[in-house]
């Protein structure tokens, strides 16, 4: 299978359509509160937050579902051993789908009153709370949309997975549009809650189209495909159900000691808070360059992977290099557009010169982001998800946190609050590096199914 070879045409293409996929993604969440605004201030605001806390769940209880699927399927495909390995990771996928499921109901239904308990404006928060139990009650169909594209990207179809999103992006704008300003918007409680189902109704479609998809390439390859023996699902489920919840944590921790820091610079001023948001922003679309990269990282790994490659450590670095030549050209490129994309994003009398500061201390960190994302998608291959969370726990809560309020409290200095994520970034790069030399790249073999070093 020729988009399974590690080449610089491969990579470059799977990285490039994952890039245009992340674009695409921004624009869901735009296209929401573009629609919603003539609603009012209060509309806005409500899908902002609960856009926000959606992320946190989401993070915590559907990315390691997905990115454990995910990797043991691009095992199955490297090995040319698909037909015997999906129909037991599908089964599997389904359980953990639903036991996630079932923990969103709660925890979507407990942010109402979180938010009322943390100070937040009551109407507020009711209306943000109504957003996040929409979307958390639908957490199935995000992870089942999620899964399947991944899937489809795996097995050789990206740009029909690129294809998908550019329609569940146009479906959702639609959507948004019928259920604010056409007479189904009485159907619906607030814009808010119509908001959230027109997302949820187009990740279903793109769901349904994704399996079609993926069905039909299937069949083209002539796979054949048998039903799963219960024994065989439930040792997968249990294995998966072991890894899921640490990569989940990891993600989660990212997320939470973003939002942390950014409270914390928020104490500093409405200049600072408002040249954070913009640097932030720009920060955001410059970071799906090395998160596309990363991705393609994820995928040929794990094909190199499935196929008991012997040099793994060669595969890693050829992929860092892959990775880091469009990194730091994206990196120079935003450093040199500075003051024009500091001017396109801000508003009326923000500190400018500041803003460029402040992205220019996060384009530091970008050497040790990708060398931490990089370790940790082989990682997430090789199923350390416990080591994952912990490390990340670690140097979030230990590390990141407590430097930052230093930066603030002590030295009163945001661009020292931001460049200091440099060095969580490169503390777990370091661990993830050498737990990989130690435990998967010296003196191992690899687990047939899962990918797991073993000793040797």
């Amino acid at each position: 299978m020729k988009h399974t070879e590690l080449t610089v045409r491969n990579y470059s293409g799977f990285a490039t359509t994952i890039f245009l996929t992340g674009l695409v993604s921004v624009g869901f969440g735009a296209i929401d509160i573009l629609l919603i605004s003539p609603k009012g201030l209060d509309q806005v605001a409500a899908v902002g937050l609960g856009d926000v806390v959606n992320a946190g769940l989401t993070a915590l209880l559907a990315i390691g579902v997905v990115d454990t699927f995910s990797s043991r399927l691009a095992i199955a495909e490297g090995r040319g051993d698909l037909a015997r390995r999906l129909p037991v990771l599908a089964a599997a996928l389904l359980v953990l789908l639903l036991v996630a499921q079932a923990s969103a109901v709660p925890l979507s239904c407990a942010v109402q009153p979180a938010l009322r308990l943390a100070g937040q404006d009551p109407r507020l928060a009711g209306l943000a709370g109504d957003f996040v139990i929409v979307r958390g009650c639908s957490l199935g169909f995000t992870i089942l949309y999620a899964a399947l594209n991944e899937a489809l990207r795996i097995c050789g179809l990206k740009n029909r997975s690129l294809l998908l999103l550019v329609v569940g992006f146009a479906t959702n704008a639609a959507l948004d549009w019928a259920f604010l300003y056409t007479p189904l918007s009485g159907r619906f409680a607030s814009p808010v809650v119509a908001v959230a189902a027109a997302t949820t109704g187009s990740q279903l479609l793109i769901a349904c189209f994704a399996l079609r998809f993926f069905l039909r390439r299937m069949r083209a390859r002539g796979e054949r495909f048998t039903r799963p023996d219960r024994a065989s699902v439930v040792a997968e489920t249990r294995s998966m159900a072991r890894n899921a919840p640490g990569v989940g944590a990891r993600h989660f921790n990212d997320y939470a000691g973003t939002i942390t820091v950014t409270l914390l610079l928020g104490t500093l001023g409405v200049q600072v808070l408002a040249a954070v948001t913009v640097a932030t922003k720009i920060w955001s679309l410059f970071c799906r360059i090395p998160q596309a990269c990363v991705s393609g990282t994820f995928v040929y790994y794990g094909y190199r992977l499935g196929r008991n490659e012997s040099d793994l450590p060669a595969t890693a670095r050829t992929l860092l290099r892959y990775a880091a030549v469009p990194t730091a050209a994206g990196a120079v490129t935003v450093a040199l557009a500075a003051p024009w994309l500091v001017r396109l994003f801000a508003g009326a009398g923000q500190d400018e010169r500041l803003t460029r500061s402040l992205l220019f201390a996060f384009l530091l960190t970008a050497p040790a982001y990708l060398l931490e994302n990089h370790f940790g998608e082989i990682l997430s291959v090789h199923q350390r998800g416990a080591l994952l969370a912990t490390a990340s726990a670690v140097t979030t809560y230990a590390l990141a946190v407590p430097l930052a309020a230093v930066g603030v409290f002590v030295l009163h200095s945001p661009f020292l609050v931001i460049a200091s994520g440099v060095l969580p970034s490169a503390v777990l790069a370091t661990a993830f590096h050498r737990s990989l030399r130690k435990d998967h790249w010296t003196g191992s073999e690899v687990d047939r199914d899962s990918g797991v070093g073993v000793p040797a």
